[in-house]
């Protein structure tokens, strides 16, 4: 009796246990490598200007977005939700077809919150350069504007790519300054492929660093990092690392990673499992021999990933644009991170929207809150 109770203390045990391994595994594999395509289905309707489309948390959420058709690769701005029917799980908005006639769309599309969709729906004056990096040339976008001195940065997150910073440029457009949006090294577009798992910033740090080198030899003598997201992440690793960091004034972080660790951790109690769990995700990523059958070049320092727990890190005036309803970088790290930061960190906390969204969910505030923070913070400094 007392061998069947060890033996069912064991199991019992060993059942959660393995578990925990499997999701660690799953995790750490959703975590660097890039995801399938979310697909809903879509329906036009009323003669082209609504779009019925599956009904979800992303698909209901307020503000302007797009949908993009893989079959006919057009994109179409969505606006204003005009009905929510919960039974049937379907949402209806209105459809923006003044760039376009949308009646093909359908029967599935990818929901984006890119609005622009091309550089040139930004600004004309816009041309494609190719950034020197360490392993090549590297496409970016140039947007050339009146003032040469000051260059904007714009830096994507992790599985999403330029095209998705178009709002960022947009929100800085009325500064006048230069912007340049590169890629990276595990960008779909960098020919040949580059890596194959992303490296939560760790390496594409250096690509960043090499468009800041680009702007420096055209002409940039202050240059402000933007990163969304992993760009975050990236931003706050160039400002400390670049070769060029005296002349980075500043940095502006919409939703930010700020602590890999937590985001994991969240992550991991988000999806109701045990904290033990992240730890094993954690653990795993560090692991030399796991990361490289991740296809990761070298395994994760999460110490070098981490702005919150190490008190006064940052150096450089930072403004943080975060909504409080951020499922996947809660709002919580970023207030960390500004409380660790105080003397140099400014958090604003905009409409509820979410992750990296916040642009969509309010245009006029999140410009406003920008424009506010750079002509206070680092024109007037620099004047």
């Amino acid at each position: 009796m007392l061998t069947t109770r060890r033996t069912l203390s064991y199991l019992a045990f060993l059942v959660p246990a393995a578990g925990l391994s499997v999701f660690a595994v799953v995790m750490a594999r959703k975590i660097v490598k890039r995801a399938p395509k979310d697909y809903r289905r879509a329906e036009v309707l009323d003669g082209g200007r609504c779009i019925r489309l599956d009904l979800d948390d992303y698909t209901k959420a307020p503000g302007d977005f797009g949908v993009f058709d893989p079959a006919t690769a057009k994109y179409v701005r969505v606006g204003e939700v005009t009905m929510i029917n919960e039974d049937q799980k379907f949402v209806e908005r209105l459809l923006d077809d003044s760039g376009s006639t949308p009646g093909g769309l359908g029967p599935i599309v990818d929901w984006t919150p890119d609005v622009f969709f091309e550089p040139s729906a930004i600004r004309g004056d816009y041309r494609e350069v190719d950034v020197p990096t360490e392993y090549g040339a590297a496409p970016a976008w140039l947007f050339e504007a009146d003032n040469t001195d000051v260059w904007v940065i714009h830096i994507h997150g992790s599985w999403t790519d330029r095209s998705i910073m178009f709002r960022d440029v947009h929100a800085f457009s009325s500064l006048g300054f230069t912007s340049l949006v590169p890629t990276f090294r595990s960008d779909a577009e960098v020919s040949p492929p580059q890596a194959e798992s992303s490296h939560l910033g760790q390496t594409e740090w250096r690509d960043v660093e090499s468009a800041v080198s680009y702007a420096v030899t055209h002409g940039a003598k202050r240059i402000v990092l933007s990163g969304w997201s992993m760009g975050g992440t990236i931003a706050l690793l160039t400002a400390e690392r670049s070769a060029h960091r005296e002349r980075i004034v500043g940095l502006v972080l919409v939703g930010p990673v700020t602590s890999w660790r937590k985001a994991i951790t969240a992550g991991a109690v988000r999806a109701g499992v045990p904290t033990i769990g992240a730890a094993l995700v954690l653990r795993l990523l560090e692991a030399p021999v796991f990361a490289k059958m991740l296809g990761l070049e070298e395994p994760i320092d999460f110490d070098a990933l981490d702005w919150v727990d190490v008190a006064n890190r940052v150096d450089v005036p930072t403004l943080v644009l975060h909504s409080r309803a951020d499922q996947e970088v809660p709002w919580e790290i970023s207030d960390a991170f500004q409380r660790a930061n105080p003397a140099t960190v400014t958090l604003i906390s905009l409409p509820e929207a979410h992750h990296t969204q916040e642009w969509n969910a309010s245009p006029s505030t999140f410009t406003n809150e920008l424009i506010s923070w750079v002509s206070k913070t680092i024109l007037t400094e620099q004047s």
